[in-house]
């Protein structure tokens, strides 16, 4: 190994040449002998744990970079990650590895930050905090309050009318996100779906009753009876025939059906935003107007038809009740107007056309709603959040569907479409009206009005098709990953590595966090881990302790290497000893990590 170097140079960096091993404490010794300043000398690291035995051991590093060989370095500039604080010249860097107070502030100065004042504990006790749209880290042992710090900042900021929460990620959240049980009211919409409520049907087959066919003794009455009335045989009102009204209804349903649908499509048309992106608003205004014209026409059309079927209506009505008074009062039996069979066999096909569109509404395949919650992994996949939806059609056992609506009890719902598919079966048989007399007897039949009241769903996660239930670990993975991809100004973590693996730390969470900060957000983090803590090089670190003078709440950042308590400046920690102390257990616990991992 060869170490290169200009001796005139105010920096110098001791690198690799191929696969050599490290420098080594003496050679450093050596290099650091031949130059002017030997505070700059930086060493640099093959990974972040050798980045971490050098500073522990007193070394300055850098990591990153990935430079193995210094002539290729115009060419990997532009692959070089920015430095945490930007400077404007060498010298000013080379002010910045000697932590120069007075440069390290013009720096740091540039940031935007808010000044908080806050009271988060019990006492009166006031905490100064300067917000910075970047990095802001609270650490300490546990119990010395830095949740309650979080929380005083959340308040401070939804205060101002800023959204913000302070995110835990406890593992069960992530069920209660997404609301697998059900719990809050679900709503989905049939009518995209071509599904019909069945709102007229239902309440058709609730009200059906028998129409009677004449009986032949009504014939028999007529024929064979014999009156002197003089009267009667005046009045033959009782011959009418009776007007025909059922085309009249059906023009009247036909036009005023086409009429309401004109009226929708003008309402969707005139809202509709990508119709007026193509159209624009003089064509839209003009079809809107001929829209409105053809449905004046039906409507009109429509209201003629209504007035012909109701008239048809009183006629009859008004005929049946004079041939009743006639007969009353002659004595004379009234003719019968018809057998009766048309009007019983319409209604009998009518109450199977009912049944059968609740059935086939109840047979409709509803697709599942699916949503990714997140990756886990490129082993497993995506998780989804997927919702499937059944009616129940009187067959459906399954336990994992549950009521949409949760005010009708499965029961219930079970017991109409049975009763449904029976009366269907049963149209043209003398039990009919047994079928119809179970569905008007069953328990709280008033709350089914529509087949929406007979809607199940399943909801549940999924990888790759198949239901799937992530482990504590992976919600704790999922419920951070769905923070952070959320857009907000201010963001607070309390403890996000809790349950998660420092590969995912290293790999998904840090970058995560260094992207917000690039997008001048405000994220203040409460953390034990020492990647989260110190790999992101927060602009502001906030140390909470308590010792035998009490609590106490130390400010700083690992560019100063200073820690100073708030209220009593005098008292001033070494940042990186207290970093190492409170995260990793203490220069030791680095030194033993430099003999398991080797200096590399």
């Amino acid at each position: 190994m060869v170490a290169t170097f200009d001796p005139l140079d105010p920096l110098y960096v001791a690198h690799y040449l191929g696969k050599a091993p490290d420098l080594g404490e003496e050679r450093l010794a050596q290099l650091a002998q031949l130059v002017a300043n030997p505070r700059r000398i930086i060493k640099e690291a093959a990974n972040s744990i050798s980045a971490g035995i050098f500073i522990a051991h007193g070394h300055a590093s850098i990591y990153g970079s990935d430079i193995q060989n210094w002539e290729d370095y115009p060419s990997e500039a532009a692959k070089l990650p920015e430095l945490r604080l930007p400077v404007d010249s060498f010298e000013q860097f080379c002010l910045l590895v000697e932590k120069d107070a007075s440069t390290i502030n013009t720096l740091l100065n540039r940031k935007q930050g808010d000044q908080l004042v806050l009271q988060p504990f019990e006492d009166a006790t006031k905490v100064t905090l300067t917000a910075f749209n970047d990095i802001n880290v609270i650490f300490g042992p546990k119990g010395t309050g830095k949740t309650k710090i979080l929380k005083a900042i959340a308040s401070h900021y939804s205060n101002t009318g800023t959204e913000a929460r302070v995110f835990e990620s406890a593992p069960d959240s992530l069920a209660d996100r997404f609301d697998l049980r059900g719990t809050s009211d679900l709503t989905k919409n049939l009518n995209p779906l071509g599904i019909n409520y069945c709102t007229d049907e239902i309440k058709r087959l609730k009200a059906a009753r028998e129409s009677d066919i004449t009986n032949l003794r009504k014939y028999r009455d007529y024929f064979t009876s014999q009156t002197a009335n003089k009267n009667a045989k005046r009045i033959r009102i009782g011959d009418l025939a009776p007007a025909a009204s059922a085309k009249s209804k059906a023009d009247f349903v036909e036009y005023f059906d086409t009429y309401r649908k004109i009226r929708e499509m003008q309402t969707f048309i005139s809202e509709s935003k990508p119709v007026a992106s193509i159209a624009g608003a003089e064509k839209v205004a003009r079809l809107s107007e001929q829209l409105s014209e053809l449905a004046h026409g039906l409507r009109e059309r429509s209201w003629e038809y209504f007035v012909g079927w109701k008239s048809s209506e009183l006629m009859n009505s008004a005929s049946r009740r004079f041939r009743e008074e006639v007969a009353r009062k002659t004595g004379t039996p009234s003719r019968p107007t018809g057998t009766g069979f048309a009007m019983f066999a319409k209604n009998r096909i009518q109450i199977k056309r009912n049944a059968r569109a609740i059935a086939t509404s109840l047979s409709s395949v509803i697709a599942d709603d699916r949503q990714t919650v997140g990756s886990l992994g490129p082993d497993k996949g995506d998780l989804e959040c997927v919702t499937s939806f059944r009616f129940q059609d009187g067959n459906l056992r399954d336990s994992n569907y549950v009521q949409v609506r949760k005010i009708i009890k499965k029961k219930v719902q079970t017991n109409f479409s049975q009763s449904v598919s029976k009366i269907r079966s049963n149209a043209f048989c003398d039990n009919l009206f047994d079928a119809i007399s179970d569905l008007k007897g069953i328990e709280d039949i008033n709350l089914i009005d529509t087949v929406y009241g007979l809607l199940l769903f399943w909801r549940r996660f999924s990888v790759a098709g198949d239901p799937y239930t992530p482990s504590n670990g992976e919600c704790s993975m999922l419920n951070l990953h769905s923070e952070l991809a959320g857009d907000k100004d201010v963001y607070l973590l309390d403890e996000p590595e809790r349950s998660l693996g420092n590969e995912y730390i290293n790999d998904v969470v840090i970058p995560l966090i260094r992207d917000k900060a690039r997008q001048g957000k405000v994220i203040f983090i409460s953390t034990h881990d020492a990647n989260i803590a110190v790999r992101t090089l927060p602009y502001n670190s906030i140390y909470r302790c308590h010792d035998k003078n009490g609590y106490a709440t130390f400010v700083g950042n690992p560019f100063s290497n200073n820690l100073v308590c708030i209220g009593e400046e005098r008292r001033i920690l070494d940042w990186k000893k207290i970093s190492m102390k409170t995260l990793e257990g203490g220069e030791a616990a680095f030194g033993e990590r430099g003999k398991i991992y080797g200096h590399r």
